[in-house]
């Protein structure tokens, strides 16, 4: 699941970021929540996006029926516009290392619209392959709505700029273009919970 949050008032930033470190922490525990990644938008001010993992989506429809994330929603609805993208992990990938500072949010659509462009998660794996190699690197990941033919959202953690400038530098990256009409923002981590990994977050 892909959740973006858009500030109704952007000195709301503060109060928004609080509220919604203490609602991840608890659906950190509830069953079956795998994994999750929140960023905020550098050069768009007042946008966060978060991807969630979940083991099944049961147990996803048994949270978002619960009181208390209906009530943690209403929280947010005052603060928040929410646009909500129910989402497929096609990859993952993760190098061990310090914890990240520069991540890139893209939005990939292919031109045809059906979600049939010939080689593209293929293409989209040879670049996810190539930036593991990269000094810097620390975890990508590919998601393919399942509400819109042939639009996919990757989220690539990097150590700092100078290795999200190297990976977005490799062969593999630029043949991408050929398949996908590309919009990218660059990202500052708000909180992560990557399985496997401590809690990281960012207040």
């Amino acid at each position: 699941m892909i959740n973006t949050f858009t500030l109704k008032n952007p000195g709301d930033a503060g109060t928004f970021e609080r509220r919604f470190l203490q609602h991840v922490a608890w659906m950190r525990q509830q069953e079956g929540f795998a994994a999750h990644q929140a960023v905020r938008l550098t050069a768009t001010a007042g946008i966060y996006v978060n991807v969630g993992w979940w083991a099944r989506g049961e147990d996803f429809q048994q949270v978002l029926a619960s009181a208390t994330f209906q009530e943690h929603a209403r929280e947010f609805h005052r603060l928040v516009d929410v646009e909500a993208a129910p989402s497929l992990s096609v990859l993952r990938g993760d190098v061990p290392g310090d914890a990240p500072s520069a991540l890139t949010v893209e939005r990939l659509t292919l031109p045809d619209g059906t979600g049939t462009a010939p080689g593209f998660e293929a293409a989209y794996r040879a670049y996810a392959e190539a930036a593991a190699r990269v000094d810097g690197f620390r975890h990508i990941d590919l998601t393919k709505s399942l509400t819109q033919n042939g639009v996919y959202t990757a989220l690539v953690a990097w150590r700092d700029e100078q290795a999200r400038e190297r990976g977005e530098n490799v062969p593999e990256y630029a043949a991408l273009a050929s398949l996908a009409r590309r919009h990218t923002e660059p990202a500052a981590p708000l909180a992560g919970d990557r399985a496997g990994q401590e809690a990281a977050d960012h207040a």
